[in-house]
């Protein structure tokens, strides 16, 4: 199997799902999918394998393929998250996800005070150094950045002793590499966006649980502030 033809159908379906062009009910077969898209049945077969394990698809007994409604999807699979972060109701999405991150992050901030090690603690402080001298260049959606920012919450979420917070990692890093790839991360970020990454991660280094959890909660009302600023129709 060709696993280039395999990711571009994959990818191909599932935006197609997505963005509302095979709507809910839409009936599939594995033959019209090999004709369309010009790929074997066993390329067919598999790419929809995965769109029924994100319950994105269902095989019915007689029906065949069917395409399920957003109710059915995995909507905190990294995968869905990014195909829905380029898709028409990427503003709604996104906020939504702002909604989600803001209420497991800082009490994974309050955990991780009490739990990271001295070796996770001092990489979050550094980190947020490298994120904050970048974002005052105007690197803000640089590789550089975005491997920063990415490494910065996985270690607060892991960090936090949280076996499940832990498991979150995924999915912040689809929002948060969705955002840059779509150009919604800013070139200069805001400088309290910036200050509170650090005091989280100063406040986790030195175990002041209460404060970590309060500047992360300080953070996400600058992304709030700057989601709602950047498109105005969220709600």
């Amino acid at each position: 199997m060709s696993t280039n033809l395999y990711d571009q159908l994959l990818d191909q379906l599932g935006m197609s799902i997505v963005d509302g062009t095979l709507p809910a009910g839409t009936r599939l077969l594995l033959s019209d999918i090999e004709e369309h898209y010009d790929v074997s049945r066993t390329v067919a077969r598999d790419a929809i394998k995965v769109l029924e394990a994100l319950g994105l698809t269902v095989t019915k007994r007689r029906a065949g393929i069917v395409v399920q409604s957003a109710e059915s999807w995995q909507v905190l699979d990294p995968m869905v998250i990014a195909w829905r972060l380029r898709g028409m109701q990427r503003d709604r999405q996104l906020a939504s996800l702002v909604d989600v991150r803001e209420a497991i992050e800082p009490r994974a901030a309050a955990l991780a005070a009490r739990s990271a090690s001295g070796e996770q603690s001092r990489r979050m402080v550094e980190l947020a150094a490298i994120m904050t001298e970048l974002g005052q260049r105007g690197l803000g959606r640089s590789e550089a950045y975005l491997d920063a920012d990415l490494e910065y919450h996985r270690l607060l979420l892991e960090s936090s002793g949280n076996e499940m917070l832990a498991a979150m990692s995924g999915m912040v890093e689809a929002v948060l590499r969705g955002r840059s790839q779509t150009g919604l991360t800013p070139a200069r970020p805001d400088d309290r966006a910036l200050a509170y990454h650090e005091a989280i991660a100063a406040a986790v280094r030195y175990g002041e649980s209460e404060m970590a959890e309060q500047a992360s909660r300080d953070l996400f009302g600058v992304i709030r502030a700057e989601v709602l600023d950047e498109h105005g129709n969220v709600t």
